[in-house]
């Protein structure tokens, strides 16, 4: 009886405040306040490290600021902490009845990432995969005219996008085809074009694509935030 009262007792430490309660069950090497990305990806390293993480967070559900939210916790965020009444989901159902916490997931911040770029090698490196779940891009898509067009990736969605002329599809087309096939190991790929020096710039003009052209593969496709990187090495563009 004495042994499992012991076992029952509070943990106390001699460092801790008369009247204060321990938040965790040991000591830490480390204590992490929140759990944005920063504070996530940066407790995942130092556990990785060997170190004894303890993250906190004030609210109920992870993410902070960045966090997918259901029902219950968006409308608790933004109605001063009010829980949801029953009419609610009721509303948010419509004719397929009461919808549930676990029909919706809504991201505060949406993120978007590069496939094959550091931070999913990061992500990887951490394990965060393990509560992650990552969904490929199914299209970009631009406005020409008043019209939605989806960026074409592929040769087939090129000769059928209505975003080009037939002239300019075909060199679009090419110069798709030239980065697939591109290796920077393999000479051959190269076609004779040294892309550590050749610009960007100077790279769009060897296949003839025009202003429009360049302006969605360097924003729509590639990500730039402008067009400096048009006066850079091509290969980053590849």
């Amino acid at each position: 009886g004495d042994a499992a009262a012991e076992e029952e007792a509070p943990t106390n430490f001699a460092w801790m405040p008369e009247g204060c309660v321990p938040m965790a069950d040991g000591e830490y090497e480390v204590v992490v306040m929140g759990t944005g990305f920063t504070e996530c990806l940066l407790s995942g390293l130092l556990a990785i490290m060997g170190m004894k993480v303890l993250v906190v967070d004030r609210n109920g559900y992870y993410g902070g600021e960045a966090a997918s939210l259901n029902l219950t916790d968006l409308y608790k965020k933004f109605m001063n902490g009010e829980s949801p009444q029953a009419d609610f989901f009721a509303h948010i159902g419509g004719a397929s009845g009461p919808a549930a916490d676990r029909d919706f997931n809504v991201d505060l911040v949406p993120k978007f990432i590069m496939a094959h770029g550091n931070l999913v090698k990061i992500l990887l490196h951490t394990k965060a995969t393990r509560y992650l779940d990552f969904k490929a891009v199914e299209g970009s898509y631009v406005v020409k005219k008043g019209t939605v067009c989806k960026i074409p990736v592929t040769g087939t969605e090129v000769l059928a996008s209505g975003l080009m002329t037939l002239f300019e599809k075909r060199r679009f087309r090419n110069f798709l085809l030239y980065m697939a096939d591109y290796d920077e190991s393999e000479p051959a790929t190269h076609k004779g074009r040294d892309l550590k020096t050749m610009t960007a710039a100077q790279l769009y003009a060897a296949f003839g694509l025009d202003k429009y052209t360049q302006e969605f593969i360097g924003h729509a496709m590639a990500l730039y935030m402008n067009d400096e990187y048009m006066n850079q090495p091509a290969i980053h563009l590849i």
